[in-house]
């Protein structure tokens, strides 16, 4: 039987973030082959000579051609593609000033939604994943589980590891994470089911007074571990709003002001589990103690640093990813470790994460900034924007270098010491802000 072809789609934006965005984001949800344009100049020359596109998604400013004249240069030239504009600018508003009628609009700058709402018309062959990742730490918490669950043998291939209403406990937890599993498998709807009856568990436990100072970090490392895994999975909902601002509440609670920078450490070892959880909820003490060397601190810093820290990663499908702190060191081992795919969706991962900050309500401003700008270094080697350090925002600069630390002290375990990161990190921090934290972090008493 002969394959269908894949639908062809044309992607016109000006923004080189944006526009990979939107490619990534198609690409996660639809099986699609993209061609990319930087403005609509570059879109016309290329429908000058192949106008075989099932659909055209374009940006609606942009130099050289807009997105306006994009769509009335191919309705009068009766290309057949489906054309769905993003812009702030809605669509009936373009048909009267311009006589022509896009066939839908994604708005922005909250676009990826109406965005998936106007390609589901258009396009018919969904990629869905239909087993959904979770951390064995939920299951413990969990006990009897009502769903089979499955471990992951190849990319398509699933064996059953519990029975439904089997009972997961502690030894069972141990087992698999002596066998470097952190993740384990169920059906999308059951997954579903789950992480509701789960989240109504983290707020039950979240409520419970006299909780120790590790116990909340405990708890913490499950609540940013259920994050991830919703987020992954399920993209942005009002149950992964309510659960991170749990989470939220529960690091800030945690965060003490007094602390030397050498006990904070100490008192972050790392257990074994999901690293990618441990890691993120480790993250706001650091950030936080940075911010008040500064005179920076605040409140309403304390929470930005809080949901940076559980955002930053959550996007990434693999947990795996979240153990790369460096461009080059995933470069070098991504051949071997990591697929074409999967090495994009880490580039982009800070800007899918930082879209996704912007859907949560009630949060202070610039938390998508810091979110996007956590893999930025001061000399424009970073990415996904390869801005310097004359374009990356104070608090960015905070959270980058609480994130270089904390990776540094995982790696050094007991033989840490805040001179020795200083050494190696004052060649690379050697300007702006960067300059000036690594200066105070070099006046800390640490005796």
């Amino acid at each position: 039987m002969e394959q269908k072809p894949l639908p062809r789609i044309l992607v016109v934006e000006d923004e080189p973030e944006i526009r990979e965005l939107v490619t990534f984001f198609i690409q996660s949800e639809f099986k699609a082959e993209i061609v990319e344009a930087e403005n609509g100049l570059e879109a016309k020359k290329i429908l000058e000579k192949d106008t075989r596109f099932d659909i055209i998604i374009s940006d609606y400013t942009m130099p050289e051609m807009s997105g306006e004249a994009l769509l009335q240069y191919i309705r009068e030239n009766k290309i057949q593609s489906k054309f769905i504009l993003m812009s702030a600018i809605d669509a009936e508003t373009v048909a009267e000033v311009h006589k022509v009628m896009p066939d839908a609009v994604a708005a922005k700058p909250l676009f990826t939604q109406p965005l998936l709402d106007a390609l589901s018309i258009f396009l018919t062959d969904p990629v869905v994943e239909n087993h959904v990742s979770i951390a064995v730490e939920h299951l413990n918490r969990a006990g009897e589980i009502p769903f089979a669950v499955y471990a992951r043998l190849s990319d398509q291939k699933f064996i059953k590891v519990l029975h439904e209403h089997d009972f997961f406990g502690s030894e069972d937890l141990v087992r698999f994470q002596k066998k470097g599993i952190s993740h384990l498998f169920l059906q999308r709807d059951d997954a579903k089911a789950f992480f509701k009856k789960q989240l109504d568990l983290y707020v039950s436990l979240a409520q419970t007074k006299d909780q120790s100072s590790d116990d909340i970090i405990q708890l913490g490392d499950e609540i940013t571990s259920a994050v991830h895994d919703m987020a992954s999975n399920f993209g942005f909902s009002k149950d992964l709003e309510q659960l991170t601002k749990i989470g939220i509440d529960l690091a800030l609670k945690n965060i003490s002001s007094n602390l030397p920078l050498r006990e904070l450490l100490k008192n972050l070892d790392l257990k074994t589990g999901n690293y990618l959880a441990i890691h993120s909820s480790r993250l706001p003490y650091i950030a936080n103690h940075i911010t008040r060397l500064m005179g920076w601190s605040s409140d309403s810093t304390a929470y930005k640093m809080a949901l940076a820290s559980m955002i930053h990663d959550s996007t990434l499908s693999l947990t795996v990813h979240a153990e790369y702190k460096e461009e080059a060191r995933l470069a070098a081992e991504a051949a071997q470790k990591l697929s074409s795919t999967h090495l994009e969706e880490f580039y982009r991962h800070p800007l899918q994460a930082a879209e996704l900050t912007l859907k949560f309500s009630g949060i202070p401003p610039d938390i998508d900034t810091i979110v996007a700008q956590h893999h930025e270094r001061c000399d424009g080697s970073g990415f996904p924007q390869g801005i310097n350090h004359t374009r990356i925002a104070p608090l960015s600069c905070v959270f980058i270098i609480a994130h270089d630390l904390l990776c540094f002290y995982e790696e050094e375990g007991k033989n840490f010491k805040i001179e020795n990161f200083i050494a190696l990190r004052q060649n690379e921090y050697s300007a702006g802000n960067f300059k000036k934290i690594l200066h105070e972090l070099a006046m800390l008493e640490l005796s």
